[in-house]
């Protein structure tokens, strides 16, 4: 059967789209002089996240309406008490991870680290906690609306595995536009974009895989990072290849985690409104326990 390669003139798009809005809000900032307190101010920074992914995901929104020809609402925005469940579990899962991996990284004298949780019990830890997660929150969306929801829509064509693959490869693509090349980072994005496929394509939801993604960046400010508010302090940053470990181990926890809640119906069987969306058909495997079940039923009668 011969290719379809319309998926990948609409991916380059929205690629090329959204780095151009990236470019017009950076060279706006840097115009009004307003570039180091994107670095420096804790609350214009969540500001600066906000209006940028609320605006790149409109774009991506307009571009599946006009371009696509479909309702955005296809992709998956639902939020069922499943989703809630799962989660909340992620959430704290991805916290005692995090938690855990610094604790052990300053019994073992990789980094020095100073412990700061009586700032829960301060309005202004809150304060701060509120701007970060709705910052975080959008920064995410953005990424998962383009990355999940436009690129698996235009990677239908191709295996559920091969899909999550490619999305992931190009998700980490992504991230080398606004930084330096670090392998390291490199193995952390392209895993991050497999775990937030693999729950999109479980859960049918981009909302959830939102929520997901914004607490791993959150999280990370708070106890890898040592950022504003941050509940660890570090004398030092730690190095990527040994955040790679933290990484990597909770890689598999979300992974366990996501085929646990989501997984019943089959490791790559997508959610109901992905399979009608992509135009799947049932897992394989699937398929043929049915059929064997079927014909032991005719068997039977």
């Amino acid at each position: 059967m011969k290719k379809d390669w319309h998926w990948l003139k609409r991916i380059s798009l929205a690629i090329v789209l959204t780095n151009v809005l990236i470019g017009i809000m950076t060279g706006l900032l840097i115009w009004w002089d307003l570039f180091d307190d994107l670095l420096n101010n804790f609350l214009f920074a969540h500001v600066m996240y906000t209006t940028l992914g609320v605006l790149n995901t409109l774009l991506i929104v307009w571009l599946f309406l006009k371009v696509d020809k479909k309702s955005p609402w296809l992709l998956g925005f639902q939020f069922t008490k499943r989703d809630f469940l799962f989660s909340c579990i992620s959430i704290f899962v991805t916290l005692c991870t995090a938690l855990v991996f610094i604790w052990l990284a300053d019994q073992s004298g990789i980094v020095n680290a100073t412990y700061h949780f009586n700032q829960i019990f301060t309005l202004d830890f809150y304060k701060l906690l509120v701007i970060a997660s709705i910052g975080w929150f959008f920064a995410a969306l953005k990424e998962e609306v383009l990355a999940r929801g436009y690129f698996m829509a235009n990677l239908n064509q191709f295996s559920i595995p091969k899909a999550i693959f490619i999305s992931s490869i190009l998700f980490m693509a992504l991230h080398f536009i606004m930084g330096d090349f670090d392998p390291f980072k490199a193995a952390s994005w392209l895993k991050g974009g497999i775990v937030y496929a693999y729950i999109y394509v479980k859960s049918g939801s981009l909302t959830v895989a939102t929520i997901v993604h914004a607490a791993h960046n959150h999280i990370n400010d708070l106890i890898i990072h040592g950022n504003d508010g941050a509940l660890v302090l570090l004398a030092s940053k730690i190095a990527t290849s040994d955040k790679l470990i933290y990484e990597f181990a909770l890689f598999v926890l979300l992974l366990g985690l996501t085929y646990l809640v989501y997984g019943r119906n089959g490791v790559f069987t997508p959610a109901p409104n992905l399979k009608t969306l992509w135009g799947k058909k049932e897992d394989p495997k699937i398929d043929a326990i049915k059929l064997q079940s079927r014909g032991n039923m005719s068997t039977q009668n």
